[in-house]
């Protein structure tokens, strides 16, 4: 759906006709909102339902919101798709993750990292079909029809799921189940934060600022706070050792580099795509299959990199700052070339060609370690919460490109977020040696 959601929201005759900028805003938030509730979705697996049963609700939901954006009902009908889909993402999305560590728990950090590679490659493979179909559908025979399409896939994978023996005997009881004195403060905390919210929004309303761009905004805000708080909160348990406590610290550098990547990442579902629709010479290609080089790329190098790392010992810091160079470097040339893009002119597509490339290697170096040392430092009975932690990562990342993306436009937008990621993987460089004795590297 990321292949023709930005297209469908800015479609003045079968879309919602919204304005680019503000476009790029709605799909940055809900891309956020897809991580961000990854953090419930794992405290939920590790505290009540354990990951697998966790996931596969996940997966109702995703099918449920697809099935809303598929029926055409307008606006209301569009967000109520969005929210369902975020929703069940992130039930599904970290305990599917989790749930690979549980398969190669008594693998060595090595054997692990490389199943998370291949993870990563197989998770393309779909995501790369996926784009080439449905963005191809939406563009020859609606946007309805693009989107029931993910509908059918979705209930086909939920049967797959449900098949797999494999996965059946992994363990999934709740790591650390709910006492009953802790489920009422979870439901009395709960009730609170709902009343809060619910009155910060007539209040709003009242006032005539509830917009979708002041919504926005506060969102972004929501997704940065909510993390730090986490990690806060995780740094003062009482539990933790010394040696928990230093991997945390570790693991809050590594965290706010994520944040860094992902600032330029998942830009590449709005704002690249409507830069490729009116830039670029895609050369007889739909313009919804630029989103394919993404997967192209990952699953060309994934097994590459997943050969070295059973060969070649390489700590997560310095993945994470070679993943951000080459984020960083990406940004950078993609501001070369809206350099030429003047006017009515268009570019080659070996331009993007070039940005996925290296995005790519950046991803593949930084996203499946960070899934991986999430799962190594996370305290006992927190597993699915750690890298549901990651997730928001991604989360704060695309909710804060997103909104720079709301004021800087061209060649300044990806000078000033590809120089940042540059900066941010020089800095891990440095800091690598101090990282390494952190987490026990």
């Amino acid at each position: 759906m990321r292949a023709v959601l930005a297209l469908f929201l800015i479609d003045t005759g079968h879309g919602l006709g919204m304005s680019k900028t503000t476009a790029v805003a709605l799909v940055g938030a809900y891309l956020s909102a897809c991580y961000f509730t990854a953090l419930p979705g794992g405290w939920i697996a590790d505290r009540l339902l354990g990951a697998r049963k966790t996931a596969l609700i996940g997966g109702v939901a995703i099918l449920a919101g697809h099935l809303a954006l598929a029926f055409e009902a307008g606006a209301a009908g569009v967000y109520a798709g969005l929210v369902l889909i975020a929703v069940g993402t992130g039930l599904q999305k970290p305990n599917m993750t989790a749930l690979v560590g549980k398969l190669y728990a008594r693998g060595t950090d090595q054997e692990r990292d490389a199943a998370y590679s291949k993870f990563y490659a197989s998770v393309n493979v779909g995501g790369l079909a996926s784009t080439l179909l449905v963005g191809w559908l939406g563009l020859h025979f609606g946007w309805n029809v693009a989107f029931g399409t993910a509908a059918v896939a979705m209930a086909a994978s939920l049967c797959v799921f449900q098949a797999s023996g494999r996965l059946r005997q992994a363990a999934d009881a709740p790591g650390r189940p709910l006492t009953r004195t802790e489920a009422r403060t979870v439901a009395v905390r709960a009730l609170w934060c709902a009343a809060g919210v619910l009155a910060a929004g007539a209040a709003a309303r009242a006032t005539g600022t509830l917009t979708l761009p002041h919504a926005l905004t506060a969102f972004a805000v929501l997704a940065v706070v909510v993390p730090v708080g986490y990690l806060v909160t995780l740094l003062r348990r009482p539990d933790l050792d010394e040696r928990g406590r230093a991997g945390i610290r570790a693991y809050a550098r590594l965290f706010a580099a994520a944040v860094a990547f992902f600032c330029i990442f998942d830009l590449a579902a709005s704002n690249v795509q409507l830069f490729a629709a009116d830039h670029v010479d895609m050369e007889g290609i739909p313009v919804t299959w630029q989103a394919a080089l993404n997967p192209v790329m990952t699953i060309a190098f994934a097994g590459v990199l997943a050969y070295v790392w059973r060969k070649v010992r390489l700590s997560s810091p310095a993945k994470f700052s070679t993943g951000l160079v080459l984020g960083g470097l990406s940004f950078l040339l993609l501001a070369l070339a809206a350099g030429r893009a003047t006017g009515s002119a268009h570019i080659s597509l070996l331009w993007l060609v070039g940005l996925y490339v290296l995005l790519s290697l950046g991803e593949l170096f930084l996203a499946p370690t960070g899934l991986s040392i999430s799962h190594k430092l996370a305290p006992a009975g927190t597993g699915s919460q750690l890298v549901g932690l990651f997730f928001l990562a991604a989360a704060a990342g695309d909710a804060i490109g997103s909104q720079v993306a709301t004021h800087l436009t061209g060649a300044a937008l990806y000078i000033a977020l590809g120089g940042l990621a540059l900066a941010a993987g020089l800095a891990m460089a440095a800091a690598t040696p101090k990282l390494r004795l952190l987490t026990g590297e």
